[in-house]
């Protein structure tokens, strides 16, 4: 049996980039989520990966850009 996580969603559940960042914000389970960078919704092209927001966003970040998460 094969299971799809994001199969027939239009948007991901999980990004690629936004689940390796320490600015995620996991109390949101709204789709896109939120982040410090940005508090209503990340942007598509950041959450399905496009785009891995290491360098700045526009004037809409804020000046926060993708943090790795450390272990």
């Amino acid at each position: 049996m094969n299971f799809e996580i994001d199969k027939n969603h239009n948007i991901p559940v999980y990004s690629p980039t936004c689940i390796l960042c320490k600015n995620l914000n996991t109390d949101n389970l709204n789709l896109p989520g939120s982040c410090k960078a940005f508090k209503d919704k990340i942007p598509m092209e950041i959450w399905i990966g496009e785009n891995s927001h290491t360098k700045k966003y526009l004037k809409q970040d804020n000046d926060i850009i993708f943090e790795a998460i450390k272990k």
